[in-house]
């Protein structure tokens, strides 16, 4: 990835002080899984969000929304319409009970995708580059809202008698 390698050698040259820790590249976590599995520019690196949404005025939460976003765009371009990929909507009235069966597809496609050609990555054309690329699809990121992320982590929530 650009942005990895680009981090790397900017943390190399000044030991980390002026550098803007923007985008979630920056982090040591994905660097440091960056250098392990030697993710390279044709690499796919995504993100899963799970959010309620209220609907109503003077309701609870009664839809859930979860999205992937492709996080391989650099940050003005980040969060676009076209980089963020609509999953799974669950409506209402009641918070699901099962939230695992609504997002179940998703993962299951995304594991399916990270087991093509052995793990080797998706054939893709490059349009750019006039080439096949096999892009391996990562998972970075599994975010939530305060309420939401009790859903994907089954941890307590914040009213619980030890809330995260």
């Amino acid at each position: 990835m650009k942005q990895v390698v680009e981090m790397l050698d900017n943390l190399e040259a000044e030991d980390g002080g002026d550098i803007a820790y923007n985008n979630i590249f920056s982090g040591s976590e994905i660097q440091d899984l960056a250098e392990r599995i030697k993710i390279t520019g044709d690499d796919t690196v995504v993100s899963l969000s799970l959010n309620g949404a209220q609907l109503y005025q003077n309701k609870k939460s009664d839809t859930w929304i979860s999205i992937w976003i492709l996080n391989n765009f650099s940050l003005n371009q980040h969060y676009q319409k076209q980089q963020v990929l609509p999953s799974t909507i669950i409506s209402g009235p009641n918070k699901p009970k099962i939230t695992d069966s609504y997002l179940y597809r998703g993962l299951h496609h995304l594991s399916a995708l990270q087991h093509e050609n052995d793990g080797a990555g998706l054939h893709m054309w490059d349009a750019a580059t006039s080439r096949i690329i096999e892009s391996r699809i990562i998972l970075a990121l599994s975010t939530a809202d305060a309420v939401g992320i009790t859903e994907l982590d089954r941890c307590v929530g914040h009213h619980g008698a030890r809330g995260c």
